[in-house]
């Protein structure tokens, strides 16, 4: 009887255990070009961005395509605004695209990355041909 209650106990609290694990928040989107993420060149596709580490301040993004060949870990911070859909934003530096932040749908932060040393490098290199391409994602 006694061993009975043991396994029921340790059933409950496992259950317990896996229903308090936070959502993973996950966007899906075609990036029609190469880009440049955690200093590693992502060539064009369909791509997931999942959010690492959800209840921490300092998240990280896991930049992975569709069929799981190509993926980046990418350190963020985060810059509080709600916004009403997701949207991933690239800088572009000529003909050079490095991913800069994610808006997640319903979020109430958008994750912008960390700049890399090359990225910063194109920056001062080209700081006056700097422009912004945003992505819907869907």
């Amino acid at each position: 009887m006694k061993r009975f209650f043991n396994i029921t106990f340790a059933i409950i609290i496992l259950a317990t255990a896996l229903n308090a694990q936070p959502q993973t928040t996950r966007v899906i989107a075609n990036i029609p070009f190469e880009f440049t993420a955690a200093n590693k060149k992502l060539p064009a596709g369909k791509y997931t961005i999942t959010v690492l580490n959800p209840s921490s301040d300092r998240k990280a993004l896991q930049i992975r395509s569709l069929n799981g060949r190509f993926s980046a870990i990418v350190l963020t911070s985060a810059l509080v605004g709600n916004v009403s859909e997701s949207k991933l934003v690239f800088d572009r530096y000529d003909d050079r695209y490095f991913f800069a932040h994610v808006q997640i749908a319903g979020d109430s932060t958008t994750l912008a990355a960390l700049r890399s040393a090359k990225e910063r490098k194109h920056l001062v290199a080209t700081a006056k041909k700097k422009s912004v391409v945003v992505i819907v994602a869907g």
